[in-house]
């Protein structure tokens, strides 16, 4: 039976392995939809604290949650411990148990509220932001140029403005803009499907959401510059058919321009899915579960998903793992993801027959 094999390690304590003491693990990065700002990633686990276990995760230590199959172990969060909550078992205390808590790098910009960079039109304003943060940090570079706010402000929101203007996704600690995504995650091991092979992780439960469940459909959009200035747009056919339902974005790019375009258009199809799935790592193939701790957790990459509606034809598409959350036992690691369509993320690429058209002119667009 195949199985993930998890580990977590206290860097602050010398690299300290506290696997042996865990017994449940739990931790989810990403965001819900793609207009959702991020927040950032956390974890929860407990572990045994029968003689004082506690003191290998003390708060503020730096964690690193790792995953492996039959190779070697791949980074799936790094974290910095916020909270304990102790669970004493009564008498001579042999159930006593503590559950760890903690978010991840990202996160650790929202408590910032006043920081200030002076920066005009680059592509690096992330890593600047980073730079400025001491335990913030999201690397990457955009497409586009951004600007830093003019006035001192919250830390988490600099960093989204920049990504909601860029329209990347940030994979595990990574921004990737929509050039990357070819280039860097994008991957064709395996496929979500609903049968288990080499090839196929099999999904134990799944379902579509389109319209507004998911808070994925507008449209009209109303992009904003964080430093001034507001631009609008509207799909004319779905404002007459359905009503104006407006996206209201802020972004940090120097000059906006098709932006608010994209917003309108990209997300005005009110028949585009977005897929909630789940599935165990005890229910799969193991070669195709080999994939899973580079392609899933350590990056996670655009994968193929396929899915046959009742009385309709197999269909298969890629799609952005939006979020993922985990939650692990000693029987079974269980994994629940919300995934994205590329059309939530089709900014102008060109020559890429996925991510673009396969043309190297523009002209070939008609």
């Amino acid at each position: 039976m195949a199985k993930l094999t998890w580990r977590i390690r206290n860097l602050t304590q010398s690299n300290l392995d506290i696997t042996q003491y865990l017994r449940s693990l739990t931790y989810t990065i990403g965001r819900p939809n793609a207009v959702s700002p991020y927040a950032g990633g956390s974890f929860s686990f407990t572990m045994t604290n029968t003689s004082d276990q506690v003191q290998y995760a003390e708060i503020q230590d730096y964690i690193e949650i790792s995953v492996k199959t039959t190779g070697a172990y791949y980074v799936a969060l790094y974290g910095y411990v916020s909270q304990r909550e102790y669970q004493d078992g009564p008498g001579s205390a042999l159930n006593s148990t503590v559950t760890i808590s903690g978010v991840d790098q990202i996160a650790m910009f929202g408590p910032i509220n006043n920081v200030s960079i002076a920066e005009s039109a680059v592509f690096d304003l992330l890593d600047d932001y980073s730079a400025a943060v001491y335990y913030g940090g999201l690397l990457g570079s955009t497409d586009l140029r951004m600007d830093s706010a003019a006035s001192p402000t919250n830390a988490l929101q600099s960093v989204n403005n920049v990504i909601a203007g860029d329209g990347g996704v940030v994979s595990n600690r990574t921004y990737y803009s929509p050039h990357d995504f070819p280039l860097y995650i994008k991957q064709t091991n395996f496929t979500f499907d609903p049968a288990t092979s080499a090839s196929k992780i099999a999904y134990q439960t799944f379902s579509r959401v389109e319209g507004a469940a998911n808070g994925t459909f507008f449209t009209s959009a109303s992009v904003t510059n964080q430093n001034g200035g507001a631009t609008l747009s509207a799909n004319a056919d779905n404002v007459l058919y359905y009503g104006q339902r407006f996206v209201t974005v802020t972004t940090a790019e120097s000059s906006v321009t098709d932006t608010q375009d994209w917003y309108a258009n990209a997300f005005s199809n009110p028949d585009t899915y977005t897929f909630f799935m789940s599935f165990t790592d005890v229910a799969q193939n193991t070669t195709a579960l080999d994939f899973l701790p580079d392609d899933l957790f350590f990056e996670p990459s655009w994968t193929n998903v396929s899915f046959t509606p009742p009385g309709g034809v197999a269909t298969t598409g890629w799609y952005w793992p939006e979020e993922i959350s985990v939650n692990v036992l000693p029987d079974a690691t269980t994994v629940n993801l919300v995934m994205s369509p590329i059309s939530y993320y089709g900014r102008f690429i060109l020559d890429d027959a996925v991510f673009g058209v396969l043309d190297i002119d523009r002209l070939g667009v008609s």
